[in-house]
């Protein structure tokens, strides 16, 4: 459940980030022409592409540092897709019978209706 919440709050504030990016540079924009005439939009345009880049050099970095965490910790999100079926079950099985007070009649085919 505070998985969905906190999903929820950074898609809401990647959508402020994302308004407060155009104004930014909608200001910035007017300023630009206004101060530097036609050349403002030219300098505006150069310094958005110059931060982009930036920006985009810094998730790249932050992609192989976590990749290297990964690696060095022993993480890896194909493991998890490569099991079989029933490895699956036997996992469930054995996380079932953790839960106390429950049994496998209690947790059967769920997918069966009762009429």
């Amino acid at each position: 459940m505070t998985f969905i919440l906190d999903t929820a709050a950074e898609g809401k504030w990647a959508m402020v980030y994302f308004i407060m990016g155009i104004v930014v540079v909608l200001a910035g924009w007017l300023i630009g022409s206004w101060v530097f005439g036609p050349w403002g939009t030219i300098l505006i345009f150069l310094v958005l592409v110059g931060l982009l880049s930036y920006l985009y050099g810094m998730v790249e970095d932050l992609r192989a540092r976590v990749s290297s965490l990964e690696r060095k910790l022993g993480v890896s999100e194909e493991d998890d897709y490569e099991m079989s079926n029933e490895d699956i079950e036997a996992e469930l099985e054995r996380e079932l019978a953790a839960i106390p007070g429950t049994t496998e009649e209690n947790h059967g085919d769920q997918t069966k209706r009762e009429d």
